[in-house]
C-alpha cells in the first residue's frame, strides 16, 4: 500500500501539470464513461479546477485497486501527446525518489511499478533517473594514493581486501548522504549525488567526513597492511545525460571533476569546482583556504593531514 504522503505528490504531480480536459481523458483510460462532474455530484456549468479533478481521480484509482496503474500511466506521459500537446511533468523525479524511498521502483522495461528486493540505498539511479535523459548531478572523483606501490608490495589480493574493507567502512557515509557509487576500478571511482535539496553541502559534506575518517580506518587492526591509505577527492556539478550502465557514463563534469582530482589535489585533499564552491555554506567554504584556476576554471582546495591526526 502505498503512503499518504506518496499519494499527495501524485495528486500535485497531476494538478500542476495537467488541465481539466487532459485529467479527464487520463481518467477515460481507466473507467468507462468518466465523469468528474457527475462523480463530484456537480452541474455540468460548474467549473472545477485541475486540483480538485486530480484529487477526485486519485481517488477513483485507489477505490478501483489501480493507482499503480495511474502512476505507471503518468511516468509513461511524461514527454509524450496529449490532447494535441506534449506533456511535461514538473515534479516526476521526486515521485519516483519517494517511490524508491518506499520500496517501489517504476519498471521502463516492463512498464509497470514493481516492489524492489534490493537495498534503495545501493541503485545507482535512486530509483529514479531514467536511461538517455539529462539531470543536475555532483561527481566526486576518488583515487588511492600510491596505489601501484601497495599492489607491488603487498599484491593485488590483498590491496583488493584493504580497498573493500575501506568501502565497507564507508558506507555509512555514503547512505547518510544518499550518495552512489557509480563506478569503481581497485584503486578509484566515482561517486555521484543528486543535486537537488542540499546536493552541493551534502556532496561536500560527505567527502569531508571521509577524508577526516581516514585516520580512524588507517588505525584499524583489520587492515592489513602498515602504510597509511590516502586520497584524493575531486568535485564538480552540471548537466548529465544518465545511462544505467553507469560505467559508460561520459560528461565534461566526470573529466572535471577527475582532471581536478588526478593533476590538482594534494594527498588527503579536496578539490572543487568554482561553481561548486559558491554553492557551499559559508562555514564550509571556510575550510577551502586554497584558491587558484585549474583548466581556465576557478578551483578550491584543502588538504588534511592525517599522519598528524594519528600521533
Amino acid at each position: 500500500m502505498l503512503d499518504a504522503t506518496l499519494l499527495k505528490d501524485l495528486t500535485e504531480l497531476l494538478a500542476n501539470s495537467l488541465t481539466f480536459p487532459e485529467i479527464e481523458i487520463v481518467g477515460g483510460y481507466f473507467f468507462k464513461n468518466y465523469d468528474s462532474h457527475a462523480l463530484e455530484g456537480i452541474a455540468k456549468t460548474v467549473t472545477i479546477s485541475p486540483g480538485r479533478a486530480a484529487r477526485r481521480l486519485v481517488q477513483e484509482c485507489i477505490d478501483g485497486k489501480k493507482v499503480e496503474e495511474l502512476i505507471a500511466f503518468t511516468v509513461e506521459l511524461d514527454d509524450n501527446q496529449l490532447n494535441g500537446r506534449t506533456v511535461r511533468l514538473s515534479g516526476l523525479d521526486n515521485l519516483l525518489y519517494a517511490l524508491s524511498r518506499s520500496g517501489h521502483v517504476y519498471d521502463h522495461g516492463r512498464r509497470k511499478l514493481i516492489s524492489i528486493s534490493e537495498d534503495a540505498n545501493l541503485m545507482p539511479n535512486w530509483g529514479v533517473l531514467r536511461d538517455g535523459k539529462e539531470y543536475p548531478l555532483i561527481i566526486a572523483s576518488m583515487d588511492i594514493c600510491n596505489n601501484s606501490k601497495l599492489v607491488k608490495k603487498y599484491s593485488p589480493k590483498v590491496m583488493e581486501k584493504v580497498y573493500l574493507g575501506l568501502w565497507e567502512f564507508f558506507k555509512p557515509k555514503m547512505r547518510q548522504y544518499n550518495a552512489r557509487m557509480w563506478y569503481w576500478a581497485g584503486d578509484g571511482g566515482i561517486l555521484a549525488f543528486r543535486d537537488q535539496n542540499g546536493g552541493p553541502v551534502d556532496a561536500v559534506s560527505c567527502c569531508l567526513e571521509m577524508i577526516f575518517s581516514l585516520s580512524i580506518y588507517n588505525c584499524s587492526p583489520d587492515k592489513q597492511i602498515d602504510e597509511l591509505i590516502a586520497m584524493r577527492i575531486g568535485l564538480d556539478a552540471g548537466r548529465i545525460k544518465f545511462f544505467n550502465k553507469t560505467g559508460q557514463i561520459v560528461s565534461d563534469v566526470i573529466n572535471y571533476a577527475c582532471h581536478l582530482e588526478k593533476n590538482h589535489t594534494d594527498p588527503n585533499g579536496i578539490s572543487i569546482s568554482g561553481e561548486l564552491y559558491e554553492r557551499l555554506t559559508p562555514q564550509l567554504r571556510y575550510m577551502f583556504k586554497t584558491k587558484d584556476e585549474f583548466e581556465l576554471r576557478t578551483a578550491h582546495s584543502l588538504t588534511y593531514n592525517c599522519d598528524k591526526a594519528l600521533c
